[in-house]
């Protein structure tokens, strides 16, 4: 019973979350997810434990609530990488298994999947994955060596570091042509379009998209 109840409140405050991120975090649009107004009781619990504070429709996140939601997206998102990049699921079959994952993982283990990752900015939707201890320290030793696509030079080899991109389109195009993280691509042209090679495919994409890819110092083939 006491299970069911902490998976209820991580509910409530993954909601909180979205709909904070959403500028949206109203009494209203809560109860719009939540019919049945069973998240009443935890959310007066929340205000009482200083999770969160009423100022008549609008609800806003204390510093403490704003950190247990985020530790609740981190496992989450984290987790839907793993089952997208590890397991091979496509990103509509991810969210269920993420939520089975993300009640279990042990914040040490949070940690090292996101290493095995290679530090992920976003989910398999485009959402941002809150960043973690390890993103920080990784990010200090290699925002040397990792730059957007545009500085690569016409006939550079480079592989892809990161896709920094909230776009849920962006998203979901590099990651049909395969750009993803450690994929090699060489930069073909610049102008009009970007053109680049990949798995011995030439892809014109549009320089829009291009700015959400970032990559390692690149080497001349």
């Amino acid at each position: 019973m006491e299970h069911n109840k902490d998976h209820r409140k991580d509910e409530l405050l993954e909601i909180l979350w979205h709909l904070d991120e959403s500028h949206d975090l109203t009494l209203s649009s809560l109860r719009e997810h939540d019919a049945q107004t069973e998240f009443e009781k935890d959310l007066n619990e929340f205000s009482s434990s200083g999770i969160l504070k009423f100022d008549g429709e609008n609800i806003t996140m204390t510093q403490m609530g704003l950190d247990l939601a985020r530790g609740i997206i981190r496992r989450h998102r984290l987790a839907e990488r793993l089952v997208a990049d590890v397991l091979g699921k496509k990103p509509e079959e991810t969210e269920q298994a993420a939520c089975e994952f993300e009640h279990i993982l042990a914040p040490e283990l949070v940690e090292s999947i996101c290493v095995l990752l290679g530090h992920p900015r976003s989910c398999p939707h485009g959402s941002p994955i809150p960043e973690g201890e390890c993103c920080k320290e990784i990010r200090k030793s290699v925002e040397s060596l990792v730059v957007p696509l545009k500085e690569m030079k016409t006939g550079e080899v480079a592989k892809i570091a990161s896709i920094n991109t909230t776009n849920k389109k962006t998203m979901g195009k590099l990651l049909s042509l395969g750009f993803v993280p450690g994929a090699s691509i060489k930069l073909l042209q610049k102008f009009p379009a970007l053109a680049l090679e990949a798995n011995l495919t030439q892809i014109a994409i549009e320089n829009s998209v291009g700015e959400a890819i970032n990559i390692w110092r690149p080497t001349t083939r």
